[in-house]
């Protein structure tokens, strides 16, 4: 694999499978600026800048790099806080450290470095006219909120860190001196360029099978592969397989990556339907949804942090089969579908279909998830989802609920409701749905949900809620929902 570290171009043979990149950098770079904090992605020390050649161009996302694994980073420009050091050392603080500086954004200075380049990746990647004045910046303050969702500070607070963040408005980005210490924009598309260049001239004299971390460049190649090695653990973004290595202490041999097959990283709409890859990441969908199924991207904005996102897949969050999975309940209201492939053969099943229990899928063996296919609202469907959790964001919820109802002539003749975190798998609220049902959409009708929604779920007890707040407050959503529906 080939990859452009800040500015050295690097290749490295076979590496293990489950190398971090966190554990890389440290250990093989001596590259010590960025931060092992959590080791489960949650904290955000220890966030990288990640830039992906698409479509001629280099898009570049914040990483955490506790959970990116090495192999993963082939063809990409990984950019870390040790060249901002050398631009402090030569040429003054990059405007970011320099804001930091100037706001009193640090204290014990352990979580800075993460601070530091997610505020550079929002900084970069947003459009000038947005940052022009302070009324446009006032209106897109969420969007620096959201971009450092995935950053922790235990000691001096965000307020100045948002301080520094509104103090690079006015600034020009066009002279971020960040590109002067890489040796230039176009020298680092260059470099990319030819990187991508060799890998598709080497594919075909390469034996995938014989490497730790295989990486398919085509459908045939995945499928055959995982039919020949059914055991081996399929990974794209490793935001939660990484945990087995980071907390679980275990050793993986062998991962097949999913995210080089080109058709994986489509997402496309046909009709009133979209299909999502397997290699499609969230924050991909999060963007791509944003006007046909505004409760999806609503939901992502709450999903884990930005970071999170831009590694994730949904597909992932589906094939993972956690009950407390955000995204399922979503796509059992909208009636999804998932395309599942074994060797050169697919079938597609109901979503429903699919968790068969508590971490039990209907996957067969050598069998994986190809694709989603998300229908969109119907005329006159209301949707809705509603993440119940402790933090508003980066955490892990109580209760997800999803609905959707078509209301004609003040009678229900539609209704889906699913939920996750209230039973083994994300499931439907089947007794709820058939009492409601064709039923004119009155107060009466409404307060006997939680009546038929404890014949539903009997969920646990945990760290998280109790059994009896989660049926609660999963039966006030479903009312608060009929009851804005009314209107």
């Amino acid at each position: 694999m080939h990859l452009l570290l800040n500015k050295t171009a690097i290749e490295i043979v076979d590496p293990a499978a489950d190398t971090t990149l966190l554990q890389w950098l440290r250990e093989s770079q001596h590259l010590t600026a960025t931060k092992e904090g959590c080791a489960v992605g949650d904290c955000g020390a220890c966030t990288v800048m990640l830039g992906e050649l698409e479509q001629g161009t280099i898009v570049y996302r914040s990483v955490n790099a506790c959970i990116a694994l090495l192999g993963s980073l082939d063809g990409c420009h990984l950019i870390t806080l040790d060249i901002l050091q050398g631009s402090a050392l030569n040429k003054g603080l990059h405007p970011v450290q320099q804001a930091m500086v100037d706001c009193h954004s640090s204290q014990c200075g352990f979580c800075s470095p993460g601070f530091v380049m997610s505020l550079v990746v929002w900084w970069l990647n947003t459009p000038a006219n947005q940052l022009a004045t302070p009324e446009a910046f006032a209106k897109h303050r969420h969007g620096v909120e959201l971009a450092l969702s995935g950053n922790l500070c235990r000691c001096t607070g965000y307020h100045p860190i948002l301080l520094a963040a509104d103090q690079l408005a006015p600034m020009d980005r066009a002279m971020d001196p960040l590109f002067d210490q890489v040796g230039g924009y176009d020298k680092c598309l260059a470099q990319l360029s030819n990187m991508a260049f060799l890998s598709q001239s080497q594919s075909h004299a390469r034996d995938i099978s014989a490497q730790a971390y295989m990486a398919p460049s085509s459908l045939d190649e995945l499928a055959l592969a995982y039919e020949a090695f059914p055991q081996t653990r399929l990974v794209a973004g490793s935001t939660d397989l990484a945990l087995d290595i980071t907390h679980g202490l275990k050793s993986i041999d062998r991962l097949i990556d999913v995210t080089g097959v080109a058709e994986l990283r489509s997402i496309e709409q046909h009709g009133n339907q979209i299909y999502i890859g397997a290699a499609v990441s969230l924050s991909a969908v999060e963007v791509f949804c944003q006007k046909d199924l505004p409760a999806m991207s609503d939901l992502l904005g709450r999903f884990a942090s930005r970071q999170v996102r831009n590694r994730g897949t949904l597909v992932g969050n589906i094939a993972n089969s956690s009950p407390i999975a955000d995204i399922p309940p979503l796509l059992l209201v909208m009636d999804a579908q998932l395309i599942l492939q074994r060797g050169l053969n697919q079938r597609t099943i109901p979503l429903k279909e699919f968790n068969l229990g508590y971490k039990q899928t209907a996957l067969k063996t050598g069998e994986f998830i190809h694709s989603v296919i998300l229908p969109l609202p119907l005329s006159g469907q209301r949707v809705s989802v509603e993440k119940v959790s402790k933090r508003a964001e980066d955490d892990i919820s109580a209760t997800c609920v999803a609905m959707s109802v078509i209301i004609e002539h003040g009678t229900i003749t539609q209704i889906n409701i699913a939920c996750g975190g209230m039973a083994a798998i994300p499931k439907m609220a089947s007794e709820t749905q058939r009492q409601l049902l064709g039923q004119p959409l009155t107060h009466e009708l409404v307060a006997q949900v939680p009546l038929w929604l404890a014949q539903d779920y009997q969920p646990i007890d945990d760290m998280r809620a109790s059994a009896a707040y989660r049926q609660q407050v999963t039966a006030n959503l479903i009312q608060g929902f009929l009851k804005e529906a009314m209107q």
